[in-house]
């Protein structure tokens, strides 16, 4: 198994035991995929890093030394004080995609430094993060672990959606069994990714491709279960 550090970054970030000011927000994010990390048997470690440019410089370069993959939450966009695409180049990570066209997640990007250490620097909103784990993280996982890609579950779509962006569309589901066995996914209506109560709702993300805006209940599609 892997050697994992999951970081939070960002100075609007405050302890969960605190009372957030209104400019501010929980630090859930990298409670969260510690968590998720724990079901795959890895015990990562955490940190928290604020936006000093300088401080992250020397952060993230001794992380890169002393673990195998790090997680980021955070910093990949376009904020002022998004730093994070900035610093991993200038340490000589060799960025392999920066943005997916994809809802949530869009920001993710996605490096390797040397033959040492992998990074997925993901974005702050919590859906975004949490899907970007279950999509990306535990695919990559499985074929290093097994040099095969993992198989992908199906599921028929409970009723119709439509989606404009020309995006994959991760849409957060709840699954359900027909009494012929099918695996039915109900589309749960949630208030967009910042807000981290949606996953609570839903058991997965069915992903709907970009090439089209409308998906008509009983098609079939590829989902991601969490729960």
């Amino acid at each position: 198994l892997p050697k994992i550090i999951v970081v939070s970054t960002g100075d609007e970030l405050v302890k969960i035991d605190e009372n957030p000011q209104p400019h501010q927000i929980r630090r859930s994010n990298v409670y969260r995929l510690v968590t998720t990390l724990k079901r795959y048997n890895i015990q990562a470690d955490s940190a928290h890093l604020n936006d000093a440019k300088d401080e992250i410089h020397k952060k993230v370069s001794q992380f890169l030394e002393e673990y195998d993959v790090i997680i980021l939450s955070g910093g990949v966009s376009k904020g002022k004080f998004d730093f994070i695409p900035e610093i991993l180049a200038e340490l000589g990570v060799e960025k392999l995609f920066h943005k997916v066209k994809q809802r949530p997640g869009k920001p993710f990007w996605f490096g390797q430094y040397e033959q040492k250490c992998t990074i997925f620097a993901l974005p702050g909103n919590p859906v975004s993060s949490f899907m970007c784990i279950q999509r990306y993280f535990k695919y990559w996982l499985h074929w290093c672990q097994t040099g095969q890609p993992p198989t992908i579950e199906k599921a028929v779509l409970g009723q119709d959606v439509s989606f404009r962006p020309s995006l994959t569309y991760f849409l957060e589901v709840q699954l359900k069994y027909s009494d012929t066995g099918q695996v039915i996914a109900m589309p749960q209506k949630g208030n967009g990714s910042g807000d981290l109560t949606n996953i609570v709702k839903a058991d997965a993300f069915l992903e709907l491709p970009s090439d089209r805006m409308d998906f008509k209940k009983g098609e079939v599609f590829s989902f991601y279960r969490y729960r």
